[in-house]
């Protein structure tokens, strides 16, 4: 009798056992579907928020030559959104950021030495004007350059290899701005003041659209134009012609051959952004732009990162 009580209590035990591995199981195999489809419908809705960023994408271009085609400046829209945009699940925007009134800092990159060393200079200036560490345009140049050309007083590769995670140079043009952030002397703090006047565009060449500048800016690419003139001159806009800057007394007498060349009052480097917005997750997505007389072309694209 106590044999057979003492076989049922076992049965029952490994019943019980066999029902909470089972149940343990079962909710682990539910929890990894729920996972997948969560992963899934990620999936979905990131590659949805891409196509309508890519929509948005091509109405703000076609937007932008027919601006240029009607003798507008795009640049006039810096900033300012479109309207919003409904769309299954939620809406899209989209918004041109002008490029072309920022200091390019690639021009340090630029293969006519005496040009390169000239922005080089002008970096510096606007880097003291800004209340910024002077040395970070050496150091900036020294990182396009990389460490096949070591110049007097740089640190080579040897500071950035004992970083943690070390790292080198690059030797190359910049491909976005933030790579700012892996120079020695660019901490978050001097990023944060640098961003709104700087940018990163493949072409190497140091060109300013007047109607879209800082007043910083101006006063470095303008030797002997302090930043409260430059304020003064940037009032008198917006210029539809080279000539009204020449024109302008307070830069009468500073505008050399080089300098003229460098002011435009037109852009034709913009970034687009695309704000999307689906099932309340928000994403950006941004894609620098030129234009020409064929119409646009998109240069380099980022998700998250302006």
């Amino acid at each position: 009798m106590v044999q057979r009580f003492r076989q049922r209590g076992s049965a029952l035990l490994i019943a019980l056992v066999a029902v909470a591995l089972a149940t343990v199981l079962a909710v682990g195999l539910l929890e990894r579907a729920q996972r997948a489809m969560a992963r899934t419908e990620a999936l979905i809705s990131g590659e949805r928020s891409y196509q309508y960023a890519l929509a948005m994408e091509a109405l703000v271009a076609r937007m932008m030559t027919r601006a240029r085609a009607e003798g507008l400046d795009a640049a006039l829209a810096d900033g300012a959104w479109t309207p919003p945009y409904d769309v299954p699940g939620g809406q899209v925007r989209g918004r041109l950021l002008d490029q072309q009134g920022r200091f390019n800092l690639n021009a340090l990159a630029s293969p006519d030495g005496a040009l390169a060393r000239r922005a080089e200079r002008r970096l510096e200036r606007l880097l003291e004007v800004l209340g910024q560490p002077p040395a970070v345009a050496a150091e900036l140049a020294d990182w396009i350059e990389g460490d096949a050309a070591i110049r007097s007083g740089s640190v080579g590769d040897f500071w950035y290899a004992a970083q943690q995670p070390a790292y080198r140079m690059s030797g190359l043009p910049l491909a976005h701005v933030s790579e700012l952030r892996w120079l020695r002397s660019v901490d978050s703090g001097v990023y944060e003041v640098l961003l709104p006047h700087v940018t990163a565009l493949p072409d190497p060449r140091l060109r300013v659209n007047v109607n879209s500048t800082s007043a910083e800016v101006l006063s470095v690419l303008v030797e002997g134009l302090d930043v409260e003139s430059a304020r003064r001159v940037l009032a008198d806009g917006p210029f539809t012609d080279p000539a009204q800057l020449s024109a302008h007394p307070l830069l009468a007498g500073l505008l050399t051959p080089d300098v003229e060349r460098e002011l435009l009052v037109s852009s034709e480097w913009y970034l687009a952004q695309a704000r999307v917005v689906l099932e309340e997750i928000e994403r950006d997505f941004f894609r620098l732009m030129t234009l020409d007389g064929a119409g646009y072309d998109f240069r380099y694209a980022s998700q998250g990162l302006l």
